[in-house]
């Protein structure tokens, strides 16, 4: 090397495409052939760059787990290897090929061996690296010294065009030599300890380590990492391990509670000794083994699955995640609480041992998997080594061999659980394409899974003709160790290709052009014996491999979904290794009026929602983070769920967990149902297709009960029935919901008014209250209400009275015309109304009030709440009673819908109160979420700032939902995320902390209203101020206006767009019978008017004189594309870039003309327009601009592509 270089490895990403074509020379082309550097980023297994401490692009490899010879098969390269060359050990789960290498020519051997050291350490498993050149090729000095050539295999004759050279991990990162501890390791180990931890010294002394050792005994062993003579890594193992606690707490049933089989088995088969998946225990109720797959075809009738479903799951209070479902042996008993504690019974010896104490130098920390041999050898009649640690402990890579052991319901025990089988070390594990004499061996991995016959009539029907019935592709794998089939893996041809690819996220993971058609994959059927499960992602690989495909998807379907026309899937016990892809927001596209310009069939074909996931080429040997610090979650509001959503799709974090408590359970788990859904509004945060995208059950628990306490010493939540959640981080988000007000006792029959009557010191009612008063809050209620109404209301003669002024009291009254009931059966009953009105705006108010009239619902404004059943509360209710200013009212009732005041619920004020955290009116919180307790965070309508912001106004309650939860969320993500080590969203200092945060995204609403006019609303997040005080202010704007609030369903509607001083769109209302293009709409906030075809100038030139139709024509249809912002976002920084060295931006000469003069002249505005039509950024963004259009043309062809014309 001809200087010395600071150099970092990382993993290389596309944007390093350009830096690494810098470093090809002809050589390389010499070497590796022509080959397209940003293919070989995309289908590379690891892709390693070199940066130095610019972050310049010094060296680049790409490893491949088959050789880049077109002529050889890649799935076949073993046997070819093999035939050619005496390398009898080598498997494509110890081996790699370097496919292609660039490096700076003065660094090159450097470059190459810390490559290749990096490469080894990411890849336990690994031991060979092989170069494939062509003969008499020079490989170069850097690889020429690191990579030998190989011997010939005695019996092969032939001649090569290709030569293969080797290189061992021995030369680079060689395996560590393990032996017993001897107490004169005390001081070579001492300093590895007290740098990671000095809790164990404060506690046992300095000598303790010295003392362990010296103990030692046949039931306790130390183990020692030696390096030249020096102790660098320490293992205690113990075998008294006390297996009934363990199954107290854990579900052990896959590992046959760490017990061996019980005589009688042939414990000398290899097929005896692995646990059975899913074995079923005496203490587990049938029908909790009867329970269907979330993949399950279900039955032909709609409804009956959906009661099923309700019924299902109103009776378990806590509903497991999915992505553990081959972790569990069966759910905990609901009915009988001291039943689910009970621990299951296994038969056999104990046959476990746990490491004790565990620690490494940083610098051989890969290398821990060195120890588990010598820990086996320890105590040779063990089969199971254990490993407890506290959550908040980072994974380490010891753990990445173990699995994870699914904690039982009722646990309260502090430790994670992992778990490491002895035929783990056997590094015996091979995939093959499946065969006839499989099918045994098959049966007998799948027999005790939900679903296993789906699985064997998928390897029938793959075995008789390698095709589906309707012609496509069908692929099956198996996996074998020690000659025993262990999983097996059912693939078909993905069809739906363009559908996933305008739908989803995709690219986000992979580009599109660099993957043939045929090289996209459905995953149907996934299944690993658990102790082989740190192979799970070698196996997905090598299924890439033998199957020629780069990319696997596998969805999962709504439990509500009918799956008619779609093919049989199972819960794959691969979940945890694919990542979870976000749903893409679509365009509502005016199909008729684009005629043959409208998106391809394939793009506008309606389908089930599902939530996808995903694994390519480049992700097989990319570890997820292992997050297993408890965070519970309080309450399904949209903060709730905002955040959980955030941290299920952190495609690099894997959470283990997530826990919601909420009485309601996950919405979005029924089948959408219009009767249901338009009793209430809709905040727009979540609709019922993005809950089944995002399919939080595969990743979250949930239990179904009502917070009642917090033990903020013992971190633990108390939920209904005394039922314990622990928890290592609280999030509060229960927001506030319809309370039953307090009657004010009055007796109109002496004709009091309301100034008279003294207020109730309590605002909500706990007493008794009647089987037919109801506030609605969730989904959850509305269905149950609907049910009641049809039960027990429709085929009746009495009257509902809805009582309240806010928005829900106006969806509940266009509910229960919906359902029939008629509208001289509908009393309204407002209380004095607030300023301003729940739709802040004098037209919509009147319209909707003459819709109530022209219907015939009975309306009564100014009244207050007297009593129910003149207090006589014995039976249903059958009247109430309420004063005014004037005249009282009595109302005979059959129903009563409360809808006055939304407030903290008392059962969850009470928990916060009790344990002291800081209430004031609300929960109250710091501008980074953060309550009275550092475990304890806290959001939403639930919260109000501290006093000393001096913002009593303001609350999270005035932002959008959506994204106060997603803040939330990345304000933790830090605690957990390494990739954010550094960065701190905590202000600097207490003058940097004084102002509250700005949120920017729109507060929206959506409702059907009595008329059935269709309502939205978006609006800039502030004060609910009246909108006639906000329109007289100098700096408001203007106000457009199309149609009329009161119309007939033959007219379009009303629209109106409030357009701010900066000329940018600030509000958005629309009123109209006609269905509204929401999901379009929702896109035009914050635009500035120019985006939208001069929209000023062709409003006051009278050329739009509807809105609706307006923005339905093709041009706006780019606007409404989901990857608009980023096409605006990339837009500004070509503004923002300097064209040289030492000229000015545009932005810059635009700031400096308005800090000289804030109203600029026309000449000022003629030299910026010259200025940029002169500068080159101007090309720059009209070739950006047709990119955006080319690139997303499945989504936008009705626009011209470049070169068209």
């Amino acid at each position: 090397m001809s200087g010395a270089e600071v150099i970092q490895a990382r993993r290389t990403e596309s944007l390093d495409a350009p830096e690494i074509l810098k470093l090809v020379s002809g050589g390389t082309e010499k070497l590796f052939g022509r080959v397209n550097v940003v293919n070989i980023i995309e289908k590379a297994n690891l892709a390693v760059t070199l940066v130095n401490a610019k972050n310049d692009v010094i060296a680049f490899a790409a490893f491949f787990d088959y050789p880049n010879i077109p002529s050889i098969n890649q799935a076949k390269w073993e046997e070819w290897l093999k035939e050619k060359y005496d390398c009898t050990k080598a498997n494509a789960l110890n081996s790699l090929f370097l496919n292609f290498f660039v490096a700076k020519p003065d660094f090159a051997l450097g470059c190459a061996s810390e490559i290749i050291r990096t490469v080894f350490n990411a890849v336990p498993f690994l031991h060979y690296l092989f170069l494939v050149m062509p003969r008499g090729a020079d490989c170069g000095p850097g690889l020429f010294e690191i990579f030998n050539s190989m011997r010939y295999n005695p019996d092969f004759k032939g001649n090569l065009n290709f030569e293969v050279k080797i290189c061992h991990r021995h030369e680079h990162c060689p395996k560590l030599h393990i032996r017993h501890a001897r107490v004169e390791d005390h001081d070579d180990l001492m300093p590895t300890f007290n740098r990671q931890n000095d809790v164990l010294t404060s506690m046992y002394g300095n000598f303790f380590l010295a003392e362990m050792i010296e103990a030692q005994d046949e039931d306790n062993r130390c183990l020692v990492a030696d390096v030249d003579g020096t102790a660098v890594g320490f293992m205690s193992v113990c075998s008294q391990v006390d297996c009934q606690i363990l199954n107290r707490c854990f579900d052990l049933g896959p590992f046959n509670g760490l017990k061996k089989l019980v005589d009688g088995d042939d414990t000398g088969s290899m097929n005896e000794e692995m646990v059975k998946e899913e074995k079923v225990v005496k203490d587990i109720p049938e029908q909790k083994e009867e329970r269907k797959s979330s993949t399950d075809s279900g039955k032909s009738s709609k409804e009956t699955k959906d009661d099923e479903i309700l019924e299902e799951e109103e009776s378990q209070s806590f509903v497991p995640k999915l992505s553990d479902e081959h972790m569990r042996q069966g759910y905990d008993s609901e009915s009988d609480s001291d039943s689910a504690r009970k621990t299951s019974v296994y038969q056999g010896i104990e046959s476990a041992f746990c490491i004790q104490l565990f620690c490494i130098d940083e610098k051989y920390e890969m290398r821990s998997l060195d120890f588990l041999p010598a820990a086996f050898a320890q105590f040779p009649d063990r089969d199971y080594c254990i490993l407890t640690m506290p959550h908040l402990v980072s994974e380490f890579p010891l753990l990445q061999s173990f699995t994870r052991v699914t904690p039982k319901r009722h646990s309260t025990l502090s430790q994670e659980l992992y778990v490491y089988h002895r035929w783990g070390l056997i590094e015996s594990f091979s995939v093959k394409p499946c065969t006839t004499s499989d099918t045994d061996g098959i049966k007998n991995v799948v027999k005790s899974l939900k679903g296993s016959n789906r699985i064997m009539t998928d390897i029938e029907q793959y075995i008789a003709s390698r095709r589906d019935h309707d012609g496509t592709q069908l692929q099956a794998f198996v996996a074998e160790s020690m000659g025993q089939i262990v999983g097996v893996a059912i693939l078909r041809r993905e069809e739906d290709i363009e559908y996933i690819r305008s739908h989803y996220s995709i690219e986000d993971f992979v580009y599109f052009n660099h993957h043939q058609r045929e090289e996209h994959a459905h995953l149907h059927h996934f299944v690993l014996n658990p102790i082989f499960q740190q192979y799970s992602k070698h196996f997905l690989k090598e299924v890439l491999r033998l199957s020629h495909k780069s990319c696997l998807y596998y969805p999962i379907f709504p439990r509500y979904s009918t799956l008619e026309g779609i093919k049989p899937h199972s819960t794959v016990t691969a979940l945890n290794d694919l990542v979870t892809i976000k749903a893409r927001r679509q365009i509502i596209y005016p199909v008729e009026q684009l005629g043959g310009n409208a998106p391809s069939d394939r793009i506008l074909q309606p389908k089930e929602p599902f939530a996808l996931n995903h694994l390519n080429r480049k992700l097989t040997l990319e570890p997820k983070v292992a997050i297993n610090a408890r965070i519970v979650v309080v309450g399904a509001s949209d903060v709730g769920i905002s955040f959980l959503e955030t941290f299920v799709f952190c495609p690099h974090l894997r959470f283990n967990n997530l826990t919601l408590i909420t009485p309601q359970g996950l919405p979005g788990q029924s089948a959408p149902d219009p009767q249901v859904n338009q009793f209430l509004p809709s905040s727009l945060c979540f609709t019922d297709d993005d809950h089944a995208h995002m399919s939080l059950r595969t990743w979250i628990n949930v239990v179904k009960e009502k917070m009642t306490r917090i033990d903020r010493t013992n971190k633990i939540v108390y939920v209904t029935n005394d039922h314990k959640v622990p928890y290592d981080y609280l999030v509060l988000c229960t927001g506030q919901q319809f309370q039953i007000p307090v009657p004010s006792g009055a007796d109109i029959s002496t004709l009091v008014t309301t100034s008279e009557v003294e207020r109730p010191r309590d605002t909500v009612y706990r007493g008794t209250l009647p089987g037919n008063v109801f506030a609605i809050n969730s989904l959850q209620d509305s269905a149950h209400i609907v049910k009641w109404l049809k039960d027990q209301f429709l085929a009746s003669d009495g009257k509902a009275v809805v009582y309240g002024w806010a928005m829900e009291a106006y969806t509940t009254i266009q509910g229960l015309l919906s359902l029939g009931v008629p509208a001289s059966r509908i009393v309204m009953v407002q209380p004095p109304p607030p300023i301003p009105s729940c739709f802040n705006n004098l037209d919509i108010d009147e319209a909707i009030e003459n819709s109530l009239k022209t219907l015939g619902v009975e309306i009564h404004i100014g009244f207050t709440l007297a009593q129910w059943n003149d207090s006589n509360l014995d039976g249903p209710l059958t009247c109430a009673t309420f004063t005014s200013d004037n005249k009282p009212l009595r109302v005979e009732c059959q129903a009563f819908f409360c809808f006055q005041e939304k407030r903290v619920d008392y059962q969850a004020f009470k928990a916060i109160n009790d344990s002291c955290l800081v209430f004031d009116g609300k929960l109250v919180v710091n501008a980074n979420f953060h309550t009275n307790d550092p475990f304890i965070r806290a959001a939403g309508p639930l919260t109000k700032y501290q006093r000393r912001y001096h913002a009593e106004s303001w609350t999270h309650a005035n932002y959008n939902s959506k994204e106060i939860g997603s803040e939330l969320a990345h304000s933790m993500l830090v605690l957990f995320d390494p990739t954010l080590e550094g960065f701190s969203p905590e202000p600097v200092s207490m003058e940097d902390d004084q102002l509250v945060p700005i949120y920017k995204q729109a507060k929206m609403y959506s409702a059907l209203l009595p008329g059935g006019y269709h309502y939205l609303h978006v609006g800039k997040p502030g004060l609910n101020l009246p909108l006639d005080s906000l329109m007289v202010q100098p700096e408001y704007g203007r106000e457009l206006v199309t149609g009329s609030a009161k119309h007939d369903e033959s007219s379009p509607g009303y629209f109106r767009l409030h357009v701010n001083q900066y000329r940018s769109i600030e509000t958005i209302t629309c009123l109209s019978k006609q269905p509204i293009d929401t999901s379009n709409l929702l896109c035009l906030y914050g635009l500035h008017e120019r985006y939208l075809n001069n929209l000023l100038q062709r409003f006051d030139e009278d050329l739009i004189t509807n809105f609706y139709s307006f923005f339905r024509e093709s041009w706006c249809l780019a606007i409404f594309h989901d990857r608009f912002n980023d096409f605006r976002e990339e837009v500004r920084e070509l503004l923002v870039s300097k064209p040289e060295q030492d000229a000015h931006s545009l932005e810059e000469k635009v700031r400096k003309m308005i800090d000289e003069d804030l109203v600029l002249t026309k000449e000022q505005r003629r030299n910026l327009r010259d200025a940029y039509i002169a500068s080159p950024v101007r090309k720059a963004i009209e070739l950006r601009q047709l990119s955006f259009l080319s690139y997303n043309s499945y989504h936008l062809p009705m626009y011209v592509k470049q070169g068209v014309v």
